[in-house]
């Protein structure tokens, strides 16, 4: 059966043909994959396009071959908290020293280039709960390209991390010029990751750091009028531990997510203390949040009482459907 491809399928094909590395033909399958018609005649065509990238992404996500004494890939990291930040831009901007101070980290800070070459996880503290923030190498070297890539794949939010004593326009273009090549799209205020590819769009977050170093604030005016539009802009002194707050809310911000507290119904509410929080997706259901919780009790939920914003009065009585807001209490009964 014939596959009847369009001529938009026929140019990303010729683009995979002619990539030359792993995460330029990763980029082009995933394209021609959202892009193919979906009928009988391209069933096996897809099914060799999924086998294809499954193959390459254990290239950049597996463990290392050989020799490794059985040592995990180091830029395929589990994702803890609630969401994952990635620190990414040119060398020696201080990338290291930030994720140190932000959250308590260990990690090799040196003045030279390239001192960073595997990532480093960390979690920042946002009020009551903690996200992870890495480091990575910088987005320039390339014997760590590839395998960057597959880690930022996995990221929700890019925090580009420039320096305030250097051209930032240069910067910022080397970094927007990487992220392009890789066909990520850098989402800017209000905008909507791609539905098809939720992958490529990332929302970006613009960090200015070394604050404290004498011309800085030139600088940053300039990364302020030319970006303040278009993304969250935030000042930074690593040495001197300043913006890192500000970072921490802005990456909150960017996740778009949602903190709902379960209360047991044997508990009272004047005795009830908001700690550790369901992390949820903005919009979440009660249905999802119980869910989260202990599938089981996803499945068998009858109801839930309410106390928050999202409700019409203090404990509300509401269905699987209800749709929660941040910060809101909810009993689960099954």
């Amino acid at each position: 059966m014939p596959t009847n491809v369009t001529p938009q399928y026929r140019k990303v094909e010729s683009q995979f043909r002619e990539a030359t590395t792993t995460q330029q033909k990763i980029a082009a399958l995933q394209e021609m994959l959202s892009i193919m018609p979906k009928h009988k005649g391209t069933d096996h065509l897809r099914a060799q396009h999924r086998t294809r990238l499954s193959k390459l992404m254990a290239e950049l996500e597996g463990p290392t071959p050989g020799g490794s004494g059985g040592r995990t890939e180091p830029f395929s990291l589990p994702k803890e908290g609630g969401g994952r930040a990635t620190l990414i831009g040119p060398t020696n901007v201080g990338k290291s020293l930030i994720l140190a101070q932000a959250t308590g980290a260990k990690t090799k800070v040196g003045a030279y280039a390239l001192s960073t070459q595997e990532p480093v996880p960390g979690m920042l503290p946002y009020e009551d709960v903690h996200i992870q923030l890495v480091d990575t190498p910088p987005i320039s070297n390339p014997g760590t390209q590839s395998r960057l890539y597959g880690l930022l794949r996995s990221t929700d939010v890019f925090v580009i991390v420039v320096d305030l004593s250097m051209d930032v326009i240069e910067q910022i273009d080397e970094v927007f010029s990487a992220l392009k090549d890789w066909e990520f799209q850098l989402l800017k205020r209000g905008e909507q990751p791609d539905e098809d590819n939720p992958w490529k769009s990332k929302p970006t977050i613009l960090m200015g750091n070394k604050a404290d170093i004498p011309g800085a604030l030139d600088q940053y005016q300039i990364l302020e009028d030319t970006f303040e539009s278009d993304y969250p802009i935030v000042m930074a002194s690593a040495e001197e531990e300043v913006g890192l707050e500000d970072l921490a809310l802005e990456v909150f911000r960017a996740l778009d997510v949602i903190r709902v507290y379960t209360k047991s119904p044997r508990q009272k509410l004047e005795e009830f203390e908001k700690t550790d929080p369901l992390v949820l997706p903005a919009e979440s259901t009660v249905a999802e949040a119980a869910e989260k919780l202990h599938r089981e009790l996803g499945r068998g939920l009858k109801y839930a009482v309410l106390w928050g914003m999202s409700g019409k009065f203090e404990g509300q009585r509401v269905g699987r459907g209800h749709h929660l807001t941040d910060g809101d209490i909810i009993e689960i009964h099954a």
